[in-house]
């Protein structure tokens, strides 16, 4: 599963966007992409809702990546957070490679 950092520019990349035109879709600064981007800034709330609103899908779909942490050991996870995070990874999935490309309209 992709940390919330690593989605972003996961989903960027894939509309095809710079960091600018991103920026400009989403309504923030290029400056704020680029730390989000370096992990130099935690996201908002608002940040969120504007991502999911272009997205076209809700901000709970988006907000459990925020949270995650690769260094965790899966011995320490249970069944049920596997099966979370393997659901995770699908809609990150989603996410990346279905719903990115709408992001161009709002450039």
């Amino acid at each position: 599963m992709y940390t919330f950092v690593e989605l972003i520019k996961k989903i960027r990349n894939e509309s095809g966007l710079t960091q600018s035109e991103f920026a400009k879709a989403l309504g923030v600064s290029t400056v704020l992409i680029s730390m989000i981007e370096t992990g130099q800034k935690e996201v908002s709330k608002s940040f969120i809702i504007k991502l999911a609103d272009r997205l076209e899908v809700h901000p709970s779909s988006i907000m459990p990546f925020v949270f995650m942490d690769k260094k965790a050991s899966s011995k320490e996870l249970s069944g049920l957070e596997k099966s979370l995070i393997e659901l995770g990874e699908k809609l990150q999935d989603y996410l990346i490679h279905k719903k990115a490309k709408e992001l161009k309209r709002y450039v």
